[in-house]
């Protein structure tokens, strides 16, 4: 995965060659078994569903606002956001996707787009036919019942987002941030066993998210250095304390769980 470093804009990008020897599927397999275990005749029915794997670089576009559904996006690998741009040209972050996820869920119930996606670094994306979907959910509604956990987990994020920004003070909002993508992370595959994972997002990035100044930003990452909590250089986060980071954030993780 390609990845922005924290603390400046030198970029480092995935070749686009080796973008052809990644599986699509594995990371969506390993989400969708996490949200709802797929028997293997369903795994390799899910399989193949994923076509037009395609790259996008850093702060592009892979859904506007108001498209209709017509084919089911997943993240493959790297990190998108939902936002919304406003007419004062500012631009707020409403929630986040990692590997694995559906970009948007506008396709269960035939709705358009609600937020614009986009990509934070570079990322690879697969396309569903809906009608490949839907033939297969028929006679698999486990898919289904996958993805409408998936769903549900992406509205209560953005809701634990409200809060993050509302109620909860500067250094509780990172705290928290990293909390739930190191979990999400997790989830499929992609924390490493001391704790470490990628994130392509630059501090300017982190306060559009948190709603804090850069230097604010800045300021808090050290706070959490300090407490020997985390490190964080060159795009990668690694977590040394876990159930301290946690006991900070307060965080709960029950919110990101299917049942």
């Amino acid at each position: 995965m390609t990845f922005l470093p924290v603390d400046g804009d030198l970029q480092v990008r995935t070749p686009p060659e080796l973008v052809a020897d990644r599986p699509a599927h594995d990371v969506f397999l390993r989400r969708l078994n996490g949200l709802y275990p797929l028997h293997p005749h369903e795994s390799r029915a899910v399989a193949g569903l994923i076509h037009n794997v395609t790259a996008f670089g850093p702060h592009q576009n892979i859904l506007m606002d108001q498209r209709p559904s017509t084919e089911a996006v997943v993240l493959l690998d790297g990190l998108a956001c939902h936002y919304r741009a406003l007419d004062t040209a500012r631009r707020q972050m409403t929630g986040f996707i990692v590997p694995g996820d559906f970009c948007d869920s506008g396709f269960l119930s035939s709705s358009p787009v609600r937020q614009c996606v986009m990509s934070l670094g570079d990322t690879i994306v697969g396309y569903i036919d809906l009608g490949q979907l839907a033939t297969i959910a028929d006679k698999l509604p486990n898919i289904i019942v996958a993805a409408m956990r998936a769903a549900s987990i992406e509205q209560a994020s953005s809701r634990e987002l409200v809060i993050n920004l509302g109620a909860r003070d500067a250094v509780q909002r990172l705290a928290h941030f990293l909390c739930e993508i190191h979990y999400r992370l997790r989830g499929v595959g992609l924390v490493s066993a001391g704790g470490k994972f990628e994130l392509p997002m630059t501090q300017s990035e982190f306060g559009e998210a948190l709603g804090l100044s850069t230097v604010h930003v800045n300021r808090t990452i050290q706070q959490l250095r300090r407490k020997k909590l985390i490190t964080m250089a060159q795009g990668l986060v690694t977590i040394l304390d876990q159930p301290g980071l946690a006991a900070v954030a307060q965080f709960d993780g029950r919110y990101l769980r299917p049942n």
